[in-house]
C-alpha cells in the first residue's frame, strides 16, 4: 500500500490529502530548515516563540479626538432592501432519488447508492435536509421567489459556491460554476448590481490560497482574476487591482457609504500555505485598515462583505484577534458586517474591549444562513434593510427558507420560499444595535423560549434538540469574535464543555523525537533530512495533515 493509498478514506473516492501531495511536500521543504515549525505543525507542545509568525500585530492609526462622523441625507423615503445569499454549494451530481443516508461526505448522488441495496431515505426533487448540496433548480427557484419580492437595491454574493466534493475540486469546474452561477442571477437581477466575496471552497485544492511569497503555479490568479472580470463594471482602477492582487476590493455604493469586500480565506486554518508564514497575507489587514482609515478621514461608512467569521474555529487566531482590533479601532466607521460559512443563522457581537464581553459592545457580525443544506438545514436567504442615508445602519432584516419538510419529497411543482422570521418582530428588540443584540444574548441563554426560538430560526427547522455541548457551542458564538473561551464564562454548561485542544495520541508521541533534529546547513545533510522526511515520516506528515486540516465545512 503507498502512502498514498494510505490516507484515502474508506468510501473509496479519491481523498483531498492525495490531491495536495505536491503542494504539502513544497510547505515541508521550507520548513526543513526551521526543524522547531516543522514539529510545530503537528505537535501543539513544540511552539517556538522566537519563531511563531502568528504572534504579528496590525499597525493602528490613532483614533482621531475631533473626527466627525457626519450623517447623509436620504437617497429616498424606503429603506434599502439587499439581498444576502451564502454558501450556495451548487452540486451538479444531485441525484433526485438517490440515497440521502449515505456513509460518504456527501449525498445524493447516484454513486453513493449501495449495489443492490434499497435506498433507504429516498432524496427529494428539490434538495434534502441531509448531508446533501444544492440542485441548480432550487437555486433558481430561490430567485423567482425573490423577483416576486420587493425590488431589490443590490445583491451580496458571500462564497461557497461549489459543492462539497473537495476531493474532485478542478480549476475548470469551478470557474464554469462561478460563471453559471453569475448568469444566473444576471438572468433575474439584470440591472441590479451583485457584489461577490469569496469563501474556502472557492480554493483548488479545497481551502488552498497561497500568497504572493508562493510560487506563481499554486497561487490562486486565475480565480481572482475571474472575481475582477465579474466585478469590473462596478469597480474603479485601484479597486481592480486589488482584487487582481488579493482577492478584495472596496467600492463606493452611496454618497457616504462603501463596501470592503474581504478575502478571509486569509485565515482558513486548513490553508497550509499559512504554515510557511501566515503573517498578513498579501497584506490583507494591511489594506483594510489603510480602506478603513480612508473612509474615516472623507467621514464614509463601511460595510464588510466576507466570509470566514473571525471567532470560528476555521479561522486562525492571528487572524482573528488582528481583525477584532480593526473592528475596535474604526468601530464608528463599520455599520455593518456580513458573514456567511457556518451555514446556521446566527451573529457575534463584538465589544471595546476584545477579552471582557462586560465593556461596551460596538459592533455586530451577522452570519447569514446558508443556501446549501449541508448538513440537515433547510434553504435560506435573508434580506437586510438599510437605512438609505444618515449612517447606513442596518434597520431590520427578513430570513425566508424553503420548507423541504413540508413540501415533500416527490413534487415537482415550484415551491414557495417562506418568511421564517423578521429580527425585530422576532425578537422584540427596539433596534439592531450593538447593544440591542448583546441584550438579547442574554435571554438566549437564560430564557428558554427564547433559546428555543433561536435554534429554531438557527437550523430553519421545528423540534431541533440542541442541549449540552449542541448548545455551549450555539450560544458561545455570540459573544466569540476570536478565540478566547473566557468570552463563553457567561455560559451556565461552560466547564463542563471546554474544548481540549490537545494531542495524546501514541502515533504522534512515537514520533515526536523523529522531528527534533537540528540542520547544521550542510548541504548533504539538508537532502539526507529531505529524503527521510519523505520517505520515513512521509506517511505520518501527510496523516496528521489530513487529521488537522482538510475536515472544512
Amino acid at each position: 500500500m503507498t502512502d498514498n493509498e494510505s490516507i484515502s478514506n474508506t468510501n473509496g473516492v479519491t481523498c483531498v490529502a492525495c490531491k495536495m501531495t505536491e503542494e504539502i511536500l513544497y510547505v515541508i521543504d521550507q520548513l526543513i530548515l526551521q526543524p522547531e515549525a516543522l514539529c510545530s505543525m503537528f505537535i501543539k507542545h513544540c511552539k517556538n516563540s522566537r519563531m511563531d509568525t502568528s504572534l504579528w500585530n496590525i499597525a493602528l492609526p490613532p483614533k482621531q479626538p475631533d473626527q466627525k462622523y457626519p450623517t447623509y441625507p436620504a437617497i429616498r423615503e424606503k429603506n434599502l432592501r439587499v439581498l444576502h445569499i451564502t454558501d450556495l454549494h451548487l452540486d451538479p451530481k444531485y441525484a433526485a432519488g438517490s440515497e440521502a443516508n449515505c456513509s460518504s461526505e456527501l449525498c445524493c448522488h447516484i454513486e453513493t447508492e449501495s449495489n443492490g441495496t434499497r435506498i433507504r431515505q429516498p432524496s427529494g426533487y428539490w434538495g434534502t435536509s441531509a448531508a446533501c448540496d444544492m440542485p441548480y433548480r432550487t437555486i433558481e427557484n430561490m430567485l423567482q421567489n425573490i423577483q416576486k419580492l420587493d425590488k431589490i437595491d443590490y445583491i451580496l454574493v458571500g462564497g461557497d459556491y461549489e459543492s462539497h466534493m473537495d476531493w474532485a475540486y478542478t480549476k475548470e469546474n469551478h470557474l464554469k460554476i462561478i460563471r453559471n452561477l453569475s448568469t444566473l442571477l444576471h438572468n433575474y437581477f439584470e440591472n441590479t448590481p451583485i457584489y461577490w466575496t469569496l469563501g474556502n471552497h472557492e480554493g483548488v485544492p479545497v481551502n488552498s490560497f497561497a500568497p504572493r511569497y508562493i510560487p506563481e503555479k499554486y497561487r490562486s490568479q486565475w480565480l481572482y482574476d475571474e472575481l475582477e472580470h465579474m466585478q469590473k463594471p462596478l469597480l474603479d482602477m485601484k479597486s481592480i487591482e486589488d482584487v487582481k492582487y488579493r482577492g478584495s476590493y472596496a467600492v463606493q455604493l452611496h454618497p457616504g457609504l462603501r463596501l470592503i469586500s474581504l478575502n478571509s480565506a486569509y485565515c482558513e486554518t486548513s490553508n497550509f500555505w499559512l504554515r510557511i508564514n501566515e503573517t498578513d497575507p498579501d497584506g490583507t489587514l494591511s489594506w483594510l485598515v489603510a480602506e478603513l482609515k480612508q473612509a474615516e478621514h472623507d467621514g464614509q461608512y463601511v460595510h464588510i462583505l466576507s466570509h470566514i467569521p473571525p471567532g470560528d474555529g476555521e479561522c486562525l487566531e492571528s487572524w482573528a484577534r488582528n481583525y477584532y482590533k480593526i473592528i475596535a479601532r474604526f468601530s464608528k466607521t463599520i455599520q455593518a458586517q456580513f458573514f456567511g460559512h457556518i451555514h446556521i443563522d446566527s451573529f457575534t457581537v463584538f465589544y471595546e474591549n476584545m477579552n471582557d464581553d462586560s465593556t461596551k459592545p460596538i459592533s455586530v457580525l451577522y452570519a447569514t444562513p446558508s443556501v446549501t443544506t449541508f448538513k440537515y438545514l433547510n434553504p435560506a436567504f435573508r434580506i437586510y434593510e438599510i437605512e438609505p442615508g444618515n449612517n447606513y445602519r442596518v434597520i431590520n432584516f427578513h430570513t425566508y427558507f424553503l420548507n423541504l419538510t413540508k413540501i415533500g419529497i416527490n413534487t415537482t411543482i415550484p415551491p414557495t420560499w417562506e418568511l421564517l422570521y423578521s429580527a425585530k418582530e422576532e425578537y422584540n428588540l427596539n433596534d439592531l444595535s450593538p447593544t440591542s443584540w448583546d441584550l438579547l444574548i442574554n435571554k438566549i441563554v437564560y430564557e428558554k423560549s427564547i433559546y428555543d426560538k433561536f435554534i429554531r430560526n438557527s437550523m430553519r427547522r421545528d423540534n431541533v434538540v440542541c442541549e449540552g455541548k449542541c448548545r455551549y457551542d450555539f450560544t458561545c458564538i455570540l459573544r466569540k469574535g476570536h478565540h478566547n473561551t473566557t468570552l463563553c464564562n457567561h455560559l451556565p454548561s461552560y466547564d463542563s464543555n471546554i474544548k481540549q485542544n490537545s494531542y495524546k495520541s501514541s502515533e504522534i508521541a512515537g514520533n515526536t523525537e523523529k522531528l527534533k533534529f537540528t540542520v547544521t546547513g550542510n548541504q548533504q545533510e539538508h537532502a539526507e533530512i529531505m529524503m527521510l522526511l519523505k520517505k520515513k515520516l512521509r506517511s505520518f506528515i501527510m496523516r496528521r495533515f489530513f487529521q488537522l486540516f482538510l475536515f472544512p465545512l
